[in-house]
């Protein structure tokens, strides 16, 4: 793979020089036309941003904020990241193997999760690559985690640990994300696609959505971005998505004064909370439906915890509004990996 820098240096330069970065994905993804499936629902556009090929192994949107991260752990002369999430936490698994081709291990500090076919598989993934699984509950989560970054034993075997929040989210890992939506400037330039009216993204840990809120502004892209909740409601929120941004946009003012400061407003920010369903990780009939209709006309597969049910909230959202004859792009965010040459999804499918 041919090193490049990652589109958010070359428009800030001086980021490149303070801000540590190590070259794991494949860029630009590309973007696709979906016309089979924007046909058969009426949409006069829909449009997908490939995250799926962000690497030919273990792609996904994860791999943008993982460059940023594990290059601060390189710099620092990390030998250990020590995180925590739930136990088949999407997170846990990407960051292990990509932190693994860097010779850095992972001890990922975990609650329990209900049992699911990805579950398994994202703990046979990491444990494969040598990730190392502590056992917690709600109550002993932070206690475990500082306890593993002040181990006597890291520090004996020069094991010196790196922390990394949940989700791999922060605003130094947004930054890939900012330089994502300045990708796509660059890409709608080039004729790869209209302007998007709408551009709609899970929402998780949120990271990946504030990112790209203050790379739209910084990009001069009017697009507005719709956040479709498949994690947890009181967590999804406006507020705590536009804080998350701001600090994203001070950290970048704070290493380049020549980074403009962007507004950010709760209030202009929308969301989709009826595409969740029972809840986390819980497959709704309308998302899978849909996933398996996607998947038969455009050869695209959706996994049911994040993209299915993202996917299901903008067809909502288009539907509710009227939006129909306007331009949408879907950012695939993809969770899955490929081993062997075959296609293994995150939901076991």
């Amino acid at each position: 793979m041919q090193e490049r820098r990652p589109a958010l240096t070359e428009r800030f330069p001086r980021l490149a020089e303070r801000v540590p970065w190590t070259a794991i994905g494949q860029w630009p993804t590309p973007v696709y036309e979906a016309k089979k499936f924007a046909s058969r629902h009426g949409l006069k556009a829909l449009y997908v941003k490939r995250e799926d090929l962000s690497h030919p192994v273990m792609a996904g949107n994860k791999v943008r904020g993982l460059e940023f991260l594990l290059g601060e752990a390189r710099r620092r002369g990390a030998r250990t990241i020590v995180t925590f999430s739930a136990e088949g936490s999407h997170h846990i698994c990407k960051t292990a193997w990509h932190a693994r081709q860097l010779g850095i291990d992972t001890v990922a500090v975990v609650v329990p999760q209900a049992e699911a076919p990805y579950v398994r598989e994202n703990v046979r993934v990491a444990e494969s690559v040598g990730a190392r699984y502590v056992g917690a509950n709600y109550a002993t989560v932070v206690p475990k985690v500082i306890a593993e970054l002040l181990s006597r034993r890291n520090r004996r075997e020069g094991r010196r640990p790196y922390y990394v929040p949940p989700g791999g989210t922060s605003p130094l890992a947004c930054l890939g994300h900012v330089g994502a939506a300045l990708e796509l400037k660059r890409q709608v330039e080039a004729g790869e696609l209209p302007e998007p009216d709408y551009l709609y993204v899970a929402l998780g840990s949120l990271g990946t959505a504030a990112g790209l809120a203050v790379g739209l502004k910084l990009a001069g892209l009017r697009t507005q971005l719709v956040g479709v909740v498949v994690s947890y409601r009181w967590y999804c929120t406006r507020g705590r998505w536009a804080r998350m941004a701001r600090r994203v946009n001070r950290l970048m003012r704070r290493m380049d004064e020549s980074v403009p400061r962007v507004a950010i407003r709760a209030a202009e920010l929308r969301t989709v909370g009826t595409a969740l369903g029972a809840g986390y990780a819980r497959a709704t009939p309308e998302a899978t439906a849909l996933a398996a209709e996607f998947g038969d006309l455009e050869g695209i597969a959706l996994d049911q915890t994040y993209t299915a049910k993202a996917l299901h909230g903008a067809m909502q959202f288009i539907a509710r509004g009227g939006w129909e004859e306007r331009v949408h792009l879907f950012w695939h965010t993809y969770q899955g990996w490929k081993a062997g040459g075959e296609l293994r999804m995150a939901n076991g499918e």
